[in-house]
C-alpha cells in the first residue's frame, strides 16, 4: 500500500505526462501552470500549499519540480524543469 505522498507523486507524474507534449514541447517552454479546471478529476487526494516535490521525467530528460499554489478556493499546479531553472540562474 502506498503512502499519501507516494500516491500523490504517482498522480502528479500522470498529470505531467498528460500535458507535457502540449505545454513544454509544442510551446517550447520550461515551466507551465495548470488551473483547477485542467486538473479537475485527476487527483484523488486533497492537496495543500505544502504539497511540492520533484521527480525525474524521461520525456523531458530533466528533473521536474512541482508545487501547488492556493488561488481563491482552488489550487493551481506549477511544473518547472529544474535544469533550465538552474542554467538560467547561472547567468549572473
Amino acid at each position: 500500500m502506498r503512502t499519501r505522498n507516494q500516491e500523490l507523486e504517482c498522480q502528479i507524474k500522470d498529470i505531467f505526462n498528460e500535458f507535457y507534449k502540449e505545454k513544454m514541447e509544442e510551446e517550447k517552454i520550461s515551466s507551465f501552470t495548470l488551473d483547477a479546471n485542467e486538473i479537475n478529476g485527476m487527483l484523488s487526494i486533497e492537496v495543500t500549499e505544502k504539497d511540492s516535490g520533484k521527480f525525474y521525467s524521461e520525456k523531458a530528460e530533466d528533473e521536474i519540480f512541482y508545487k501547488f499554489v492556493k488561488y481563491g478556493e482552488n489550487h493551481m499546479l506549477i511544473f518547472m524543469k529544474l535544469g533550465d531553472f538552474i542554467k538560467g540562474s547561472d547567468k549572473s
